[in-house]
């Protein structure tokens, strides 16, 4: 309640859940709506206010509202390179704050970069390069998978009925709904969980409580 209170007519959405036995704990999307204004017949100016309004007050962000997972996705993209074999957690990357893919530069969050980075220190610091780097050599369909067996692109089906899947995307997807070929710079950007990639905060609840728990999907 005082996190809504504070957020005001912000957007948000969030879910809170107990990483042994799945419980929910928290469901909350903000801002809201009242539900008793429908009972006594809602004022088509009051519809329109709710149905235009940008920041979806009649959404429940938690469960529906598919967003990308920025650095969340990070710890995906890690799992995926060192079961690949492609890496080992002692691989290091030095970042100088940007990275050159043809005639394209890929940007660090960090101007002027990490210097060396470990596997740990990256995850630690968040370093966009080093998860470049890796998303590179792991390839988008390895991280896929991995990405699918912690929840992500499915639903979790918790029997609310307005669950979203999210997106996952392959090589595969890409050919079928857009008609082309995947590309290198698209694996990097989904290697910091931008580009195609979409999540619902439900889904990044489980997928971090299965990180949390040693593995085990609640």
């Amino acid at each position: 309640r005082l996190a809504t209170e504070r957020l005001g007519n912000e957007s948000a959405g969030v879910m809170v859940m107990d990483i042994r036995s799945g419980d929910i704990l928290a469901l909350a999307s903000t801002p809201g709506f009242d539900p008793n204004a429908f009972n006594y017949g809602l004022a088509q100016d009051d519809w329109d206010r709710l149905v235009t309004d940008t920041r979806k007050p009649l959404m429940n962000k938690a469960v529906s509202g598919q967003y990308p997972p920025g650095s969340t996705f990070k710890v995906i993209v890690a799992l995926a390179a060192l079961e690949a074999g492609v890496v080992n957690a002692g691989h290091r990357v030095f970042c100088n704050g940007e990275i050159e893919l043809g005639n394209h530069t890929f940007h660090c969050w960090k101007k002027g970069g990490h210097g060396n980075m470990t596997m740990t220190q990256a995850i630690e610091q968040s370093c966009d390069v080093y998860f470049y780097d890796i998303a590179r050599r792991t390839g988008i369909d390895r991280i896929s998978e991995m990405a699918r067996r912690f929840g992500l692109g499915t639903t979790i089906d918790l029997g609310l009925g307005i669950e979203r899947p999210g997106l996952m995307p392959s090589r595969e997807w890409k050919l079928a709904r857009k008609g082309e070929s995947w590309q290198v710079g698209e694996t990097l950007i989904t290697g910091i969980g931008q580009g195609f990639v979409l999540t619902t905060p439900a889904q990044l609840a489980v997928m971090t409580a299965q990180i949390a728990n040693g593995g085990f999907r609640v």
